[in-house]
């Protein structure tokens, strides 16, 4: 009776449904992206407003009702999944989805936490401005999500990740109470920088309304081009290279292995590689110009030539459509390596200058626990974060999932000796939450549990997510 009461009252403010009015559509809403989680939650609302979500969570705060805010629920680390059975409230952002407004004098834009990132940046684009963030979930991430993991992607070596693009906040704390932080000021050095303390925060100390970003004048041009290499120490070395001449403007430095190609081209989500022979490893780079490309040219094809014993392949797109292709295929990574089978992902950073031991340490590490894995580790190689992903040998008959508290244990241990960190963009949710601790010294954590009891004395916010 008491799960009938909550949900009757939700349904006075917003829109609602129950697990026992229509079981597939809470198992949607429930399910993460990797289908790692199986809890279902009690109910999903899908509030219209800020207002709605005050009062969703003021009657909430009231009743001790254990809330989850969820975007597009794309995140690999569990962070808006169920961690009871039927026993918590998803606060799901969908209908909040305006562009409230894009400011060109500012150079900022407003928008609702629902608002799905794809979305934002079409609308800049024919405002002819560019919204930085691009990843392969842009189709489905919306604001709300990708600020509360501060979400990076393939601009974070330009542009930063989200944290960098935010002015300004609506927030909804615990108690209900409305915060607006920041302005669309870029300096605004007033004590604490509040804000902050919400990218980041997985939905743990408040839920995002709203949110105020920057917009970037539009390059008049761009450049991409794909390079092959037969050793990891050349790839690092003529990334150095490329940062060092071109730091301004390189939007994009991605590392592919030959796995990739691979994968696509098995689960037929590219026709066949690009390259006339297989590599070892790929470097996909994208500068953006704001002057004449073909002076650039010149000197750019000049500079790389001079390493042409350092690479096998060097390919530069000659239209428009080649370029999507190569876009494509690296947005296609992340489904092929999922239709491959299960898979352990570990969303890493490392510093560039132990990126070739860490690889060969683990891989010598791993391969002893595990013979014939297939490592998928590809990702934003010019802000050193990897997607070190771990795919289950061919025609595996036992549970993959078992080895994954070692497989753990050995990538950890490396990451702490060269100074790496163990979540780069996804965030810590349910999944990493041993990892953190395992990482993070006695003094931050207890900080970071000090800050989560000052906001959310109850623990109605996201519960169980990061400790």
């Amino acid at each position: 009776m008491q799960d009938l009461k909550i949900i009757q009252d939700l349904k006075k403010i917003c829109k609602t449904s129950s697990y026992k009015e229509d079981k597939e559509l809470i198992k949607k809403y429930s399910a993460d992206w990797r289908g790692r989680f199986s809890k279902n939650a009690l109910g999903v609302t899908f509030p219209s407003s800020a207002k709605e979500v005050s009062k969703i969570i003021k009657y909430s705060n009231k009743k001790n009702i254990k809330l989850i805010p969820q975007g597009g629920n794309t995140g690999l680390v569990g962070g808006t999944s169920p961690t009871q059975n039927k026993q918590e409230i998803i606060i799901n952002f969908e209908k909040m989805n305006k562009i409230i407004d894009i400011d060109k004098e500012n150079r900022c834009i407003e928008v609702e936490a629902g608002t799905i990132i794809d979305n934002i940046i079409s609308a800049t684009d024919k405002e002819d401005y560019l919204f930085p963030l691009k990843m392969s979930s842009t189709g489905s991430s919306q604001v709300g999500g990708v600020i509360a993991t501060n979400a990076g992607g393939i601009n974070v070596i330009k542009h930063g990740s989200i944290r960098q693009n935010i002015l300004a906040l609506e927030v909804v704390l615990a108690n209900g109470e409305s915060l607006k932080l920041g302005s669309k000021v870029i300096k605004d050095n007033t004590g604490y920088n509040l804000k902050d303390l919400f990218c980041g925060s997985e939905g743990t100390l408040g839920i995002i309304t709203k949110a105020t970003f920057k917009i970037y004048p539009k390059p008049k041009d761009h450049i991409h081009c794909f390079i092959s290499f037969k050793d990891l120490r050349d790839v690092l070395n003529v990334s150095n290279f490329l940062l060092n001449e071109f730091d301004e403007k390189i939007e994009s430095l991605e590392l592919i292995p030959d796995l990739s190609f691979e994968l696509c081209i098995k689960h037929k989500l590219l026709k066949k590689s690009f390259f006339q022979k297989k590599s070892k490893y790929y470097l996909l780079l994208k500068l953006s110009l704001f002057e004449d490309k073909f002076f650039f040219m010149n000197n750019f094809e000049e500079k790389v030539s001079s390493l042409s014993d350092r690479f096998d392949e060097f390919l530069i797109a000659q239209n428009e459509n080649q370029s999507n292709d190569f876009w494509k295929f690296r947005e296609s990574l992340t489904e092929a390596q999922k239709l491959d089978g299960k898979l352990i992902g570990f969303d890493i950073s490392i510093p560039i200058s132990n990126m070739y031991i860490f690889f060969q340490q683990s891989k010598k590490e791993l391969n002893k626990i595990l013979p014939n894995i297939k490592f998928h580790t590809f990702g934003h190689l010019g802000d050193s974060n990897i997607h070190f992903n771990l795919i289950e040998p061919d025609n595996f008959k036992k549970n993959f999932y078992s080895y994954e508290k070692a497989f753990k244990n050995v990538i950890n241990k490396i990451l702490i000796k060269v100074k790496g960190s163990v979540s780069a963009e996804h965030g810590i949710g349910l999944l990493k939450k041993d990892d953190l601790k395992e990482t993070k010294s006695a003094s931050e954590l207890l900080i970071m549990k000090k800050i989560k009891k000052l906001f959310d004395p109850k623990n109605i916010l996201n519960q169980k997510k990061i400790f």
